[in-house]
């Protein structure tokens, strides 16, 4: 790990003062894009971004972390699927 950046690198994977674990999805001029690893976005500002404590870290392993939540839901859905005895 490495002191805080100055400048969010686009595909870089970092951790900030709360644990969460997020990549930097886009920038512009006015904001960042960042997605945590659960798979919610973020828009943050250059300000806010200058006052955050984060490091960069290594892609995580798992990168299923953003789907854990699609995978349920589909479970969940295949297991209430019951096709009709017409289709036999």
């Amino acid at each position: 790990m490495q002191e805080k950046p100055y400048e969010p690198v686009i595909g870089q994977w970092y951790l900030d003062r709360d644990n969460r674990i997020f990549e930097v999805v886009a920038s512009d001029e006015e904001s960042i894009d960042i997605q945590f690893f659960d798979g919610d976005v973020e828009e943050v500002d250059w300000e806010v971004w200058a006052e955050l404590a984060v490091t960069t870290i290594a892609e995580p392993s798992d990168s299923s972390g953003p789907f854990d939540e699609l995978d349920d839901e589909l479970n969940i859905l295949a297991d209430d699927y019951h096709p009709s005895p017409e289709w036999s």
